[in-house]
């Protein structure tokens, strides 16, 4: 019998993005043709970051913990369920999580979707923003995505510097 699923964190994330996908990218293509496409943009970037923090922040909330520690150990083998990202660890310390997506499901998904031009906004554009709101005191690099043909995506999350007086 299959698992019973009672709340929207019970489906895997990348179930989540397709139906997300298949419901604001329309939106999306019409806003565009209305207002333009940078305007429509500027917008949706803002709302999914709003959208990204929020959900950073109830996660730390939820798990009862936002040490880089956690979102290794937790928080991306979530996003990275039923397969949808395969990682390679670089490095993994109370300061410093340093990681290599090498293969990501969701470029997949947004192309057999016919969206890989919003992949990297309705995706990848949240990753700093979820981020933020896990732990503000973390800051978020990243050179490459595979949305964006990269060679993988090239997560580096590290501790603030503490600010001395």
């Amino acid at each position: 019998m299959a698992e019973e699923m009672k709340t929207i964190n019970d489906v895997p994330m990348i179930l989540r993005r397709e139906i997300e996908a298949r419901m604001v990218a329309p939106f999306i293509r019409a806003f565009s043709e209305v207002f333009g496409e940078e305007e429509t943009m500027t917008i949706v970037k803002s709302v999914i970051a709003g959208l990204a923090e929020e959900a950073g922040s109830g996660l730390a909330e939820m798990l009862g913990d936002n040490s880089l520690q956690c979102f290794a150990e937790k928080v991306t083998p979530a996003f990275g369920a039923g397969g949808a990202l395969q990682f390679e660890v670089k490095e993994a310390t109370d300061e410093t999580v340093r990681m290599d997506i090498v293969r990501c499901a969701y470029v997949d998904m947004y192309e057999r979707l016919g969206l890989k031009d919003l992949g990297g906004v309705l995706s990848c554009g949240r990753d700093e923003y979820l981020i933020k709101g896990f732990n503000p005191d973390v800051e978020f690099t990243r050179e490459y995505t595979l949305m964006s043909g990269g060679p993988v995506c090239d997560f580096c999350l590290r501790k603030k510097a503490e600010k001395k007086d």
